[in-house]
């Protein structure tokens, strides 16, 4: 299993797959606010996530053999705390955008502004990431991003 877990083809599947649990959420989320309410959707999004986190970790550390933290965890830099907030806000923003743009308009905002932040996060050396330069190729890639976003919005 752990085999598996660090094979690049294994990581590459799991990307895709993840990216189309993020789409599948964000409509699961907006519909589901339309019945429970706006706030009751994160709340529900959240709380059976942390379940399901809570399994993995057990998974990890138990089935696995993943070591738990130890004291460097308190060497971590600050902004490492904050991936939560920044989830939660990526919620929230699909609840208010989907109804009034659509799963797609919206989605592939977020998709154009991810790859963007990254590429500039790659190009600082930020967050701790290998610095990349936002090469020639990678500004027209952002532009070709943005056209995209363009069309599937307009059409």
């Amino acid at each position: 299993m752990v085999d598996l877990l660090s094979n690049i083809v294994f990581a590459g599947f799991l990307l895709i797959t993840g990216g189309t649990a993020l789409a599948l959420q964000a409509g699961c989320n907006s519909n589901l606010a339309k019945h429970g309410g706006r706030t009751f959707a994160p709340v529900w999004s959240f709380v059976s996530g942390l379940i399901c986190c809570l399994v993995f970790f057990g998974i990890d550390i138990g089935a696995l053999g993943t070591p738990l933290p130890d004291k460097s965890i308190l060497d971590a830099p600050g902004y490492v705390w904050i991936g939560g907030l920044m989830g939660a806000y990526y919620v929230f923003a699909n609840l208010i955008a989907i109804p009034k743009l659509g799963a797609a308009t919206s989605l592939s905002i977020f998709v154009c502004s991810q790859v963007i932040m990254a590429c500039v996060i790659d190009h600082g050396g930020l967050m701790g990431v290998e610095q990349r330069d936002y090469s020639t190729w990678r500004i027209l890639a952002s532009f070709g991003l943005v056209f995209c976003v363009f069309i599937i919005s307009r059409y």
